[in-house]
């Protein structure tokens, strides 16, 4: 009977022994799979929470871009769920300066010197007025005509935006020049490697990882045709994005877009068309648009073929650094730039 007790016990323990085995064998092998499915979690997160910043910046986009050319307090209101991504406003991030000549019967160039003041050279001596207006204000300065520099000076906040118009003595537009500070919109997103950041300033799009560098995911809309009669003609809208208290945010925030009205800067025919382009976005912005915008001069320069070159070309120095022009700046081109200023709010 002793015997047989034994062997019942060794059994039972035999039994417990081997239910506690196996079970540290399916821990163990759950523990291993964990490990190898973590960086395939991992990824899908990330690739969740990108394909949710995405979404999020391509609706702020599409609803900015049909409030944009709206006439003033006229606009939208869109939810959007920002549950795991924070949006942010973007100031004063690109710098756009653009001028032409309203005539061909007179060359024209106007300097920023300082916030107080600009010089104007006119080459045929018909300039004798210049109307400078701002977002909150407009001041008009007469001056006599002369083949030297003109410097003039006003009181007016010209640090974000102006628009400077030369005359005649008979009140004809001569020449145009617009500085305009651009802000916009940016998505950031947690991943594993740090934060994707999305930016949405004037129409385009910029990329960036943590540990990488900003990429441009869509330029600015520069469009640069040629007419039928052989006629350049290049459009753009300068949009600036401006954010009214304070940055609507939860799982579901809601954003009031409003345009302020579209300001027409160009409409027409114009001569020495030159624009200049600086983001602060990032260092390897302003090199990568230029050489972009280049790309076609920089081919047939090298090819020794620049007289069969038509479009974006540099207005002095083969870098782009002194701005852009079209056909070198020789001929007249049909030019359409509008600035739009769009709001957002709660």
């Amino acid at each position: 009977m002793r015997s047989r007790g034994a062997a019942k016990e060794d059994l039972a323990v035999s039994e417990v022994i081997g239910v506690v085995m196996l079970l540290a064998m399916v821990i163990t092998m759950m523990g291993g799979v964990f490990v190898m499915l973590t960086p395939y979690v991992n990824d899908f997160q990330d690739n969740t929470a990108w394909s949710n910043a995405n979404g999020i910046a391509e609706r702020l986009d599409g609803r900015i871009d049909v409030v944009s050319g709206a006439s003033a307090d006229t606009g939208i209101r869109t939810t959007v769920p920002s549950s795991t991504s924070s949006i942010t406003q973007l100031s004063g991030v690109e710098m756009w300066t653009v001028a032409a000549d309203l005539t061909a019967g007179e060359a024209i160039t106007v300097t920023y010197l300082n916030q107080t003041s600009f010089s104007i050279s006119a080459q045929n001596e018909s300039a004798t007025s210049a109307t400078i207006w701002t977002q909150e204000g407009e001041e008009t300065i007469s001056f006599s005509p002369s083949t030297e520099v003109i410097v003039i000076e006003h009181e007016l906040n010209v640090v974000s935006l102006y628009i400077l118009t030369v005359h005649d003595e008979d009140d004809n537009p001569l020449h145009r020049q617009a500085r305009i500070s651009v802000s916009g919109l940016m998505v950031g997103t947690k991943v594993q490697t740090g934060e994707h950041s999305i930016a949405l300033v004037n129409d385009a799009r910029y990329d960036k990882f943590s540990n990488e560098p900003w990429t441009i995911s869509e330029k600015p809309g520069l469009d640069i045709e040629e007419l039928f009669d052989g006629t350049m003609r290049a459009s753009l809208s300068i949009r600036n994005v401006e954010v009214i208290g304070p940055m609507p945010n939860g799982r579901n925030a809601i954003f009031d877009i409003s345009s302020a009205g579209p300001v027409n800067l160009f409409s027409g025919d114009a001569w020495n068309f030159r624009f200049n382009f600086e983001s602060t976005l990032g260092p390897t912005i302003t090199p990568q648009m230029n050489e972009g915008w280049l790309t076609d001069y920089t081919l047939h320069r090298a090819s020794n073929t620049l007289d069969q070159h038509r479009g974006i070309s540099p207005w002095l120095r083969a870098s782009g650094a002194d701005g852009m022009t079209i056909d070198q700046g020789n001929t007249m081109i049909d030019l359409e730039i509008d600035l739009q200023l769009v709001e957002v709010s709660e």
